[in-house]
């Protein structure tokens, strides 16, 4: 079994670690962290490893680098200088970051790659036990690929090897849109009903099941297929009346609304080719 050391250990770095320790799919060697204190509490959390102060891995080791993006390059110059990089696997966790980082390392004899669960990593004990089925997105070295992924399916995760010509700043974008924007939309619906004078709770009360509703359509059907509502009906009264009464408390929430209305058209026009929506289009100009 290899051994796996972990550089970073945030929500990603425990709950990956505890994920294949668990599993049994490496030994975990090491623990590494700005802070001594969390790389003792991510022990804890993963029940095995041993905090460090640095990554001592050997020939055959794997290195997860799940820091912070920012923090990638730094590291992985560091564990070029300190160690002998040939044999080892070393990867990070960035969604959004390129394999240059680790270049330094791979130019040394190592195989390098970028492994990208598509999760919200708000709570590591929740994220463990929520992991089976997530996709995990792979970009690198052959060498490299030939251990994650396997090691992926192993605890639960569902493997996605990207082209080598993908552009991740976009690949992570569409990830944002669909995770973290989703979170703001919400809030968007609840400040909305806020305004009309409808307490937040019972706001979330109104708004669950057909947010709900509408994510399973979305999944089962595509967006084009299952838009609904009045700019799917090319409805431009309702909306140049929606325009109207958030601007008139809300700035900032009329402009989102215009903005993803715009996107909706778009839409709109697609699932009914020959819509009239010239007026709705003209009622979200601002």
């Amino acid at each position: 079994m290899s051994r796996l050391w972990i550089i970073g250990p945030g929500a990603v770095g425990r709950t990956l670690g505890r994920l294949f320790h668990d599993r049994g799919v490496f030994a975990v060697a090491g623990i590494v962290g700005r802070a001594r204190a969390s790389a003792e509490a991510a022990r804890a959390f993963i029940g095995g490893g041993q905090a460090a102060d640095a990554a001592t891995p050997t020939t055959g080791d794997v290195v997860m680098i799940s820091t912070r993006d920012g923090e990638i390059d730094a590291v992985a110059a560091a564990l070029a200088d300190g160690v002998d990089p040939a044999g080892l696997v070393v990867f990070h966790c960035s969604g959004a970051r390129d394999l240059a980082p680790l270049e330094p390392l791979r130019r040394r004899g190592a195989a390098v790659a970028a492994l990208h669960p598509v999760k919200a990593f708000a709570d590591p004990a929740r994220e463990v036990a929520t992991f089976d089925g997530v996709v995990c997105t792979l970009q690198g070295d052959a060498a490299a690929l030939a251990v994650l992924a396997p090691a992926v399916a192993a605890i639960g995760g569902a493997p996605v090897v990207l082209p080598q010509g993908v552009d991740r700043r976009l690949y992570h974008a569409g990830t944002v849109f669909a995770s973290n924007y989703l979170a703001a939309l919400v809030q968007a619906g609840l400040d909305a009903h806020a305004a009309a004078g409808i307490d937040g709770e019972t706001a979330l009360k109104i708004l669950s099941p057909i947010l709900r509703d509408a994510l399973d359509a979305i999944l089962d059907k595509g967006p084009v297929a299952a838009l609904t509502g009045p700019i799917a009906r090319g409805d431009a009264a309702t909306v140049a009346a929606q325009v109207e009464a958030l601007a008139a408390r809300d700035a900032g929430l009329a402009e989102l609304y215009a903005a993803l209305g715009r996107k909706t058209v778009e839409l709109a026009r697609r699932k009914t080719p020959g819509l009239a929506l010239g007026a709705v289009a003209e009622a979200l100009k601002r």
